[in-house]
Order: C-alpha cells, then sequence, then structure tokens
C-alpha cells in the first residue's frame, strides 16, 4: 500500500504556537493558500489516489477539499483513527513552553492520549486501511503527531515527537502488512 500523507495547512492556533490538539480549528487565510498551491501540485503532477483519508477535525478535512478540488467525484472518508493527539488540559496552551514537558519520554497525565496510547490508535488505523487497501495508494489528510506516529513505526532511531512536520507538507511511505517505509519526508509545495 502506497501512502502519502498530508499536514493539514494553518490555523491560527499554529500561527500564535498554540496547542490545539483536538480543538477544532479551521484553516486561516495561510492555511488555505497552502491547500490550494496542494491542489495545483496534485493536478500538475496528475497522481491518482485510489482512497482519500481524511481526520474529521475541520483543518484536515477542508485541506482535503481544497487539495483535492480538481476531482470531480471526490470522496473523503472521514477516520477518527488519524485525529491529532487527544492533547487534554494542555490545549489551547503555549507550544513552546509545554511541549518540551509533554514530549518527554514515558510523560503521562490524566486526559493525554500518551505517546504509548497515541501509537496504538495510528497502528490500529493502519492496519485497518491495509486490510481494506492493500495494493491502494491511499492519501490521508491529517496531523503533525499523527505523521511522526507513523514515521516512528517506520524509523524510530530517526523520528520522534521533537520532529518537526511543515503545515501542508506532504510524506510518502509504503507499507506491505509488515514494514512501514519512508521514501520521501517534509516536502513542502
Amino acid at each position: 500500500m502506497k501512502l502519502t500523507l498530508i499536514r493539514h495547512g494553518e490555523t491560527n492556533a499554529n500561527d500564535n504556537k498554540l496547542i490545539q490538539g483536538w480543538t477544532d480549528n479551521p484553516l486561516n487565510e495561510a492555511g488555505i493558500n497552502q491547500a490550494r498551491r496542494l491542489q495545483a501540485f496534485f493536478e500538475t503532477v496528475k497522481e491518482r489516489f485510489d482512497v482519500v483519508i481524511s481526520s474529521p477535525l475541520k483543518r484536515a478535512y477542508d485541506t482535503a477539499k481544497f487539495a483535492l478540488s480538481h476531482i470531480n467525484d471526490l470522496k473523503i472518508i472521514v477516520d477518527y483513527h488519524f485525529m491529532e493527539r487527544d492533547f487534554g488540559v494542555f490545549e489551547g496552551r503555549d507550544a513552546l513552553s509545554i511541549l518540551p514537558v509533554i514530549l518527554e519520554k514515558n510523560f503521562t497525565y490524566k486526559g493525554y492520549e500518551d505517546d504509548k496510547m497515541l501509537l496504538k490508535r495510528v497502528e490500529n488505523g493502519l492496519i485497518h486501511l491495509y486490510n481494506k487497501y492493500e495494493g491502494k495508494n491511499v492519501i490521508i489528510f491529517c496531523h503533525s503527531h499523527v505523521i511522526k506516529s507513523l514515521l516512528i513505526m517506520a524509523e524510530p532511531k530517526k523520528y520522534d515527537y521533537r520532529t518537526f512536520i511543515d503545515n501542508a507538507s506532504i510524506h510518502k511511505l509504503t507499507y506491505d502488512g509488515d514494514k512501514l517505509k519512508v521514501l520521501e519526508f517534509n516536502m513542502t509545495v
């Protein structure tokens, strides 16, 4: 299975360096423009996707709608496995001061989706996709920590939750039911 992972476009929370997690923020003007650049890119390269998946959060779903607006019969499948990490009580707080603390190895806090929980949720989503779409070309519009989870599963010595992922970036991987392989990382258009 071929996987193309797209981080959603920018939101005001991204611009203001706030943790948003499950908070359902819309794209801002810069984020809409990023999604339109993705659309121009995908239209130019003419890559066909068999399946379009999105997190249910507006910022990811709307990035998918803009980026693939050139496809007439676009069907976006919402999959909760690919929602952002649930940051719990840390949502809405300053990312620059909070992330260094909560991204420490083995950090847990009531209501916070820790690394093990997040990795398990994303892995379950990956397995579900593979069982349903083996051999297909799948694009997923999702979030930074979801992409990081898949990168960690592929190359745990190279990636972690501190790895920087650009808004509207493209990441390409393959999955054979056993191993994830990273082909492209953090490509922007």
